[in-house]
């Protein structure tokens, strides 16, 4: 009898995730890997990375160590030219650009396929970003019809496609997903990521193997924060309040890397002012941060958050997330405001959040709002 041998898959990470993957590889030597699965988790802490590392051990020719890295279907897998291994999310005049196929030869005009290489090219660069899609990019019927029409050209290869942020398909796009999941091509696979799962519609999960991504310690955070940033970079910018921010997730932490002092510095005037009744200062701040959009309010409130909750944390002699921006604020100097007054200034920070959100009223009319508010009947 012929023993067959054993292909060894290896798929690296951070400790912190370390089951997950060997669960994968299981799945992997033992020939029972699914055709789909949807990697969900917080944002930025690597469920694009390990999607596309998951792509190179399935389309990975070596006999022996897979991924190998130098294999054709290796090399395919991590081309950000190679378009069709993608669906990701674009805005609508991007996603309703002109095919490649019907533009003539020598033209300059941009092709859905131009626009898509972009965002793939970014994702390349740094997996764990935040900030490559913006909030009007999203997964249409079209990109999704595009990605099945590109399966007669597969061939006998194996084909991987990855659906970064899936939660973003339209109904029209998630319903036509969900007839090629209810056939999905031999030897052709989906990897879909999320940090919102429960927008997704339920028979596209019940569909995918569920595989959660857990957060990052601190300590691999800060180092994972540091090898991303280079050879040239400065550790002592992943501070500990960028790693506190950061709950986990290196992507934020590289985001707070160049934001955190503006936003933290702010986040603790705005309380101070705040409590001492200095509205027209608070606003004249809100103006020069040039707070105009959704994400970027969301982003401040975030910070916010982080610094009542470290404010309350202070009071009871707990370990602080964020302790030099804790440290700027005296609370000694308003002793009426009690773990009550916290408590409550963290749910209209929430409601803040959740009116953003909603895009009824602009961002700085609901910060103006907030601001009044934060400390209402406790100055």
């Amino acid at each position: 009898m012929v023993e067959v041998k054993m292909i060894n898959y290896s798929l690296k990470g951070p400790v912190s995730q370390e089951r997950q993957r060997i669960r994968l590889m299981a799945a992997l030597r033992e020939s029972r890997f699914p055709q789909a699965i949807l990697i969900d988790g917080p944002v930025g802490i690597g469920k694009k990375a390990l999607a596309i590392e998951i792509a190179q051990a399935l389309q990975c020719s070596d006999p022996n160590s897979r991924p190998c890295g130098h294999c054709f279907g290796c090399k395919m897998a991590a081309d950000a030219g190679v378009t069709d291994n993608w669906v990701v999310p674009m805005e609508s005049k991007e996603a309703s650009a002109r095919n490649a196929d019907d533009v003539s030869a020598g033209s300059t005009v941009k092709t859905v396929q131009d626009f898509k290489q972009a965002y793939i090219t970014e994702i390349f660069k740094n997996p764990y970003r935040i900030d490559i899609f913006n909030a009007a990019t999203g997964i249409t019927v079209d990109l999704i019809r595009s990605m099945t029409g590109a399966f007669a050209l597969k061939g006998d290869r194996v084909r991987v496609v990855i659906i970064a942020e899936a939660d973003r398909m339209n109904d029209s796009a998630a319903n036509a997903f969900l007839k090629t999941l209810e056939e999905v091509p031999p030897d052709t696979y989906f990897i879909l990521t999320t940090s919102s799962r429960e927008k997704m519609l339920q028979t596209i999960r019940s569909r995918c193997l569920a595989l959660h991504l857990l957060p990052l310690s601190d300590e691999e955070v800060k180092s994972e924060t540091i090898r991303l940033l280079g050879e040239d970079a400065d550790a002592d910018a992943v501070t500990d309040d960028v790693v506190g921010l950061a709950v986990g997730s290196p992507g934020k932490a590289l985001y707070y890397v160049d934001h955190a002092k503006a936003w933290c510095e702010l986040a603790a005037d705005f309380v101070t002012l705040s409590l001492s009744n200095k509205y027209y200062e608070i606003f004249d701040k809100l103006g020069e941060a040039g707070i105009e959009d959704a994400a970027e309010a969301n982003r401040f409130l975030e910070v916010l958050s982080f610094l009542l909750a470290d404010l309350m944390r202070k009071r009871s002699g707990a370990k602080l997330r964020i302790p030099a921006t804790a440290s700027l604020v005296n609370l000694d100097a308003f002793p009426q405001v009690n773990a009550t007054a916290l408590t409550r200034a963290l749910d209209v920070v929430q409601e803040t959040m959740s009116r953003v959100a909603s895009r009824r009223t602009t961002p700085v009319m609901l910060l103006q709002s907030l601001a009044i508010k934060l400390f209402e009947g406790y100055k």
